[in-house]
């Protein structure tokens, strides 16, 4: 990912995280990787967190990047290390949920197991790492929830989607909930519906049915993380003060068409 171009003046004061500190979950790939970069190039000190098998192969993370082992599904765990993050650094004012897993399959052939693993990660996760988060906010006199969902949360899009846009559904609501109960401690928080966003996350051997697979309706064209960093950006700056509560979407004019 290539560094963005140095803001100044004013305009450079709107997007400028220096001395924030942000947390990112599912931060070893994809859209993580992609918010975590973005947020360092503005200045932030950056945390990504994800299991063990991904952190091992990060690699050349730019100054004021850390990489931590974090099992999202482990209540323990996330305490933990949110508590540890925050303790280096008086407390955090970024979070990222991104932890997610890329679940296709008919609804008949989904076991209880299959069902249960993806609410974990893809729902249960970002409520321990927010529930976490939000001391660490208070600290800090405020902060910034960005979750990343899909716009099969609000619309189905693929066959075969029904655990992962059902865990992402209770992702917009839980989102909207917090922006209501913390507004007054000056906690945001957003959700992000990104369309179809390539990442390494996305199986090889994938090919989707239903409105999703048409390539005509993709009038933008395949995404790909950096398409949805801008945004993430925006939410968490001081040009996104007046941002709360809100679903956006980010898929090239998908749903529209």
């Amino acid at each position: 990912m290539s560094q963005p171009t140095t803001l100044s003046g004013p305009l450079g004061l709107m997007f400028d995280l220096s001395g924030k500190v942000a947390f990112v979950t599912g931060g070893a790939v994809g859209m993580g990787r992609a918010a975590g970069l973005v947020l360092a190039a503005a200045g932030a000190t950056v945390f990504l967190a994800d299991d063990a098998d991904r952190i091992y192969k990060l690699a050349d993370l730019p100054v004021g990047v850390q990489a931590v082992i974090l099992d999202v599904t482990s209540e323990k765990a996330v305490n933990e290390v949110v508590a540890k993050a925050g303790a280096a650094h008086g407390g955090i004012d970024i979070l990222v949920n991104g932890a997610v897993i890329n679940h296709n399959k008919p609804l008949l052939e989904i076991s209880g197991e299959e069902w249960d693993r993806v609410q974990a990660v893809n729902l249960k996760a970002a409520f321990l790492v927010t529930k976490a988060v939000i001391p660490q906010m208070r600290l800090r006199g405020g902060g910034r929830i960005i979750s990343i969902s899909t716009i099969g949360s609000v619309h189905p899009v693929l066959n075969g989607n029904a655990a992962y846009s059902s865990s992402r559904a209770g992702l917009n609501q839980l989102m909207r909930n917090v922006a209501l109960e913390h507004v007054a401690a000056h906690i945001n928080a957003n959700t992000i519906l990104p369309g179809a966003i390539m990442t390494e996350t996305i199986h090889s051997e994938f090919r989707p049915t239903g409105p999703g697979a048409d390539p005509a309706r993709h009038i933008g064209g395949y995404g790909n993380p950096e398409d949805v960093t801008g945004l993430i950006l925006l939410l968490a700056s001081p040009a996104g003060r007046y941002i709360n509560g809100q679903s956006i979407t980010v898929d090239g004019g998908f749903l529209i068409s």
